[in-house]
C-alpha cells in the first residue's frame, strides 16, 4: 500500500471517529437542551403503559398504618391519577416509582420530611446541578421491565436458578471427561468431554431464557448503582455534598456493580451475532459458568439487600424531589404548608386555595375551624372546592407541596366519600355502596390522630326524611370522634339540624336576562337560593314543565 494512501486511510478514519464524536456531543447537548425546558411546564401525558409504577407502593403500604396511607376509594374519588400525571415530571422508573408512592403516603417521620423538603429546596434553586442530575436520571431511563426492580430486590433469593448444585456437578463432571483421555493419551476417550458438552449445552439452552429475563433486573440494577454514583459526583453532578450518604451506599456495590458488567457483557456479545462472539458465548455456556456467577452474585446482593433498596430509593427520591421543584415552578402560586402543634384543634387555615388540575383556577381562602357543611346551587364549585381542599391535605403531607398562597392543618389521616355510582356487577346500589363508603370512614377515626374526612352529597340515594334524619346522625357522630367532616350538600335542612356542631359556607350564583354566572367564590354562612327551575328556564325547557315545577315546587298550606 502506498504512504499516501495509508495517510489517507487514517484521516478517513479520523474524521469518521470525529463526525460520530460531534454527532453524540450535539445529540447530548440537544437532550439537555430538551430537558431544561421541561422544567417548570406542565408535564406532556407519555402514550405509554403505566402499569408498573405501583409495584414499590405494594409493598411500602404494609409497614404503614390505616391512618397513614391513602385507601384506593380515597385515591380514585381525587382522581389521583390525574394528579400524579400533573405532577410526575420524573426521567426514571424509579424516580416514578418514589412519586407514586410518596403520593399514596401521609408522612408521619419528621427525619425523611425534612430530607425530601431539603432536596426539594436544593433542586428548586440550583440550576446547574439540577440540570446535570436531570441528564443523569434520563440517562437511567424508563425501560418497562425496570419497573419490577422493588420485587426483585426483595425477593432476590426467589430469582435464583435452582438446582444449582446440579450445575456445578455438571461442570466438575465437564473438566474431569478430559482425564481418560489427557492420562492414557488416547482421543478416543473424548467422546467422554463431547457427551458432557453436549448434555451442558442443552440444559444452558433451556434455562438461558429464563437467566436472560433476570439478567434484565441485573442491568436494571446495575444502572441505579451507576446512577447513584454519578449523583453523589460532585463533577458530575453537582450534588454530592448535598447527598453523601448516596455515594457511601454506591461504593458498597462497587464489586458487585463489575460483576453485573462482567455478566451483562457477555450476554450482549451472544446477541451480536458475529460468529466469534457466538462461538465465545457457548463456550461459556457449556461450562455453565454463568448460571454459577448469577447465583453466587444474587446471593451476595442478599447480604445487602436493604442498602441495594436504601439505594434505588434514594435515586428515586432525587427524581421526585426534581419533579417536585418543576411542579412548584408549574403552578401560578404554590406554598409549603405549616403543621399545626399535635395537641392543637384540628382546623384547616387556607389562603387563595385552588385545584392544581385547572388550568384556570379560581382560589379562595376559608377558616376551617371545626367540620362544616358546604352548600349552594349546582354547579356553583363547593364540589370542586372541597375536592380542592382534599387533594391539599394529601399534597401537604406527601410531597409537602400546596396549590395555595398558605395552608396550615394539623398532622391528619384523610378519607372520602365522594364518586360513588352504582355497581351492577357486584349488585350493589348506590344506597348500599354509600352506606359501604361511610361505614369505612367511621372505622377509620381514631383518638391517637385526627382525621379529615371529605363527603359529597350525603346519602342521596335515598328518600329525602330518611337522608336528612340518617345524615344528621351519622354527621353529629363525626364530629364528636376526632374528625374535620367537610360535606357539601343540597340539603339545607342540615345546616340548620346541625347548626350547634357545624360551621356553614356557601357558593351562589347570579341569574339574569343575559345568562347565569357563577363566580365560585366561598361565603360564610348557609345557601340562601336554589336555582335548579331557574336553571330548568335558562335551558330552554317547555313552560309548562318550568311553571308545574314552581308550582309544586311552592310550600303547601
Amino acid at each position: 500500500m502506498e504512504p499516501y494512501t495509508l495517510i489517507l486511510l487514517c484521516i478517513l478514519v479520523m474524521a469518521y471517529i470525529l463526525i460520530r464524536l460531534e454527532n453524540r456531543r450535539d445529540s447530548r447537548n440537544g437532550k439537555k437542551a430538551l430537558l431544561r425546558q421541561s422544567f417548570g411546564a406542565i408535564p406532556q401525558r407519555e402514550n405509554r403503559d403505566y402499569g408498573g409504577i405501583e409495584y414499590d407502593w405494594d409493598f411500602e403500604q404494609t409497614n404503614l398504618s390505616e391512618q397513614e396511607q391513602i385507601d384506593e376509594i380515597t385515591w380514585n374519588d381525587l382522581e389521583m391519577d390525574a394528579v400524579y400525571l400533573r405532577v410526575n415530571n420524573c426521567r426514571s422508573f424509579a424516580g416514578e416509582q418514589a412519586l407514586y408512592t410518596a403520593l399514596h403516603r401521609l408522612s408521619q417521620d419528621r427525619e425523611a420530611e425534612e430530607a425530601l423538603r431539603g432536596k426539594i429546596r436544593y433542586f428548586g434553586e440550583h440550576e446547574t446541578e439540577r440540570e446535570r442530575a436531570t441528564y443523569l436520571l434520563h440517562c437511567l431511563g424508563k425501560e418497562h421491565g425496570s419497573y419490577y426492580l422493588p420485587v426483585f430486590i426483595r425477593n432476590l433469593k426467589g430469582f435464583e436458578i435452582p438446582n444449582i448444585q446440579f450445575y456445578r456437578f455438571m461442570r466438575g463432571l465437564l473438566f474431569c471427561s478430559f482425564l481418560p483421555s489427557a492420562l492414557l493419551l488416547d482421543t478416543r476417550y473424548l467422546v467422554f468431554p463431547l457427551f458432557t458438552a453436549l448434555a451442558n449445552l442443552v440444559i444452558y439452552s433451556f434455562q438461558k431464557y429464563k437467566y436472560s429475563a433476570n439478567l434484565s433486573m441485573l442491568r436494571a440494577t446495575l444502572g441505579a448503582i451507576r446512577t447513584a454514583r454519578l449523583l453523589s459526583d460532585h463533577g458530575k453532578s453537582g450534588g454530592g455534598e448535598s447527598f453523601p450518604d448516596l455515594g457511601e451506599l454506591a461504593q458498597r456495590f462497587s464489586r458487585s456493580a463489575r460483576k453485573i458488567m462482567r455478566l451483562n457483557t457477555r450476554e450482549q456479545s451472544g446477541l451480536s451475532g458475529d460468529l466469534f462472539s457466538l462461538l465465545n458465548a457457548y463456550l461459556v455456556g457449556v461450562t455453565l459458568s454463568d448460571f454459577i456467577r448469577y447465583n453466587k452474585l444474587l446471593r451476595e446482593l442478599d447480604g445487602r439487600k436493604e442498602d441495594l433498596l436504601a439505594l434505588y430509593q434514594r435515586v428515586g427520591e432525587i427524581d421526585m424531589a426534581i419533579s417536585v421543584a418543576s411542579f412548584r415552578a408549574s403552578l401560578p402560586h404554590w406554598c409549603e404548608p405549616s403543621f399545626a402543634e399535635q395537641d392543637s384543634p384540628c382546623r384547616l387555615e387556607v389562603e387563595e386555595l385552588y385545584h392544581p388540575l385547572l388550568s384556570h383556577p379560581v382560589s379562595n381562602s376559608a377558616s376551617i375551624r371545626r367540620s362544616c357543611i358546604v352548600t349552594g346551587s349546582n354547579a356553583s364549585g363547593k364540589s370542586t372546592f372541597i375536592k380542592a381542599v382534599a387533594v391539599n391535605v394529601l399534597l401537604a403531607q406527601s410531597i409537602f407541596t400546596c396549590s395555595a398562597a398558605r395552608l396550615t392543618l394539623p398532622r391528619t389521616g384523610l378519607i372520602t366519600s365522594m364518586a360513588l355510582r352504582d355497581d351492577i356487577l357486584s349488585g350493589e346500589s348506590y344506597y348500599i355502596k354509600e352506606i359501604h363508603y361511610l361505614k369505612r370512614i367511621i372505622d377509620s377515626l381514631t383518638p391517637e390522630m385526627p382525621t379529615v374526612c371529605i363527603v359529597d352529597e350525603i346519602l342521596r340515594g335515598t328518600n329525602t326524611q330518611e337522608r336528612i334524619a340518617a345524615s344528621c346522625a351519622v354527621l353529629r357522630y363525626l364530629a364528636k370522634h376526632n374528625c374535620l367532616a367537610i360535606v357539601a350538600s343540597h340539603d339545607i335542612e342540615l345546616t340548620q339540624l346541625l347548626e350547634r356542631q357545624y360551621d356553614n359556607f356557601h357558593f351562589s350564583e347570579q341569574i339574569t336576562d343575559g345568562g347565569i354566572t357563577f363566580s365560585y367564590k366561598i361565603h360564610s354562612g348557609p345557601a340562601d337560593s336554589k336555582n335548579a327551575i331557574r336553571l330548568l328556564e335558562y335551558m330552554g325547557f317547555p313552560e309548562e314543565i318550568t311553571r308545574e315545577a314552581r308550582e309544586l315546587a311552592q310550600p303547601r298550606g
